[in-house]
């Protein structure tokens, strides 16, 4: 099951970056959690389906371009650690970010996606996965 969860990690973000959301929740549990970047930085945390739709409309108003670029994942059982960058314009001040640091923890239960935390940094996801380097 663990290589299914690391594909499945993988086509989320495949997902993600070209913004097709109904093949994103297709893949994820009703009641998934999604904590974006962004919505870490506001306290938020998405919840269910129609959570998750909105939490997209919400980066394409904010963002010209945002996208995840994962390229390590480690199979940890129930759970998926990737790890590698994000890169995006945003809309508004036309800021460009690239190659920032990204990490991604994904939960999975009964072999579906049921949560998904982005940090900013390896070291921060590491612990919480309860790892260290």
């Amino acid at each position: 099951m663990s290589q299914e969860n690391i594909e499945t990690v993988r086509r989320l973000h495949e997902l993600f970056n070209r913004r097709d959301v109904e093949g994103f929740l297709d893949l994820v549990h009703p009641d998934f959690e999604w904590i974006p970047l962004w919505a870490k930085l506001q306290g938020t945390v998405y919840r269910g389906h129609d959570e998750l739709a909105r939490a997209f409309e919400e980066l394409d108003s904010d963002w010209l371009e945002f996208r995840a670029d994962p390229h390590e994942f480690r199979d940890l059982g129930d759970v998926v650690l990737a790890c590698g960058s994000w890169h995006g314009q945003a809309r508004t001040s036309r800021l460009v970010v690239e190659g920032q640091p990204g990490a991604w923890v994904t939960l999975f239960r009964d072999g579906r996606a049921v949560r998904m935390e982005t940090f900013s940094n390896r070291d921060d996801a590491l612990e919480a996965v309860g790892l260290s380097e």
